[in-house]
């Protein structure tokens, strides 16, 4: 019980941080945070996913969105080695994929705003992204390394 209402507890903050984010920060034309190295800028809205790919297929990327949504809540009700970590990794994933989701629902793209500028040619991001990605980095490193131990 413990585990779940952390992985509900990340999810929810994930949600509340990404939604209060893209809501104050999209609006900002460029404020340079860190000198170059971060900067906040719009890019006009995302309808595309990573570096814009499928730009324009938003009922898709919504489908793909919801069927692997659905696949991760498959995997985590069979997964019955549900570790803290998991947990917190779990929830990020789910956050962030939802943020992004709840975007593509809403407003037909979603709200980017993270410009690197030390990678000129890396996409402008999200948090919800930021917070998937390390979601799923901290996932693979479970699965990779969770599996039960052989008796020697």
């Amino acid at each position: 019980m413990q585990k779940k209402i952390i992985t509900f507890s990340v999810i929810a903050i994930v949600l509340v941080i990404d939604q209060i984010t893209k809501h104050f920060l999209f609006s900002v034309e460029y404020f340079n945070l860190i000198p170059k190295i971060l900067s906040i800028q719009t890019n006009g809205g995302n309808t595309g996913a990573a570096w814009g790919i499928f730009s324009g297929n938003t009922i898709m990327l919504i489908v793909v969105s919801l069927v692997l949504i659905a696949a991760l809540c498959v995997f985590n009700y069979f997964n019955k080695n549900k570790t803290i970590f998991y947990s917190i990794s779990f929830g990020f994933v789910m956050g962030g994929a939802i943020g992004n989701l709840i975007d593509r629902l809403v407003l037909g793209y979603v709200r980017d705003f993270i410009f690197l500028d030390f990678l000129p040619n890396f996409p402008i991001f999200n948090l919800a992204d930021s917070f998937l990605c390390i979601g799923a980095i901290m996932l693979a490193i479970y699965i990779l390394f969770s599996g039960k131990k052989k008796a020697a």
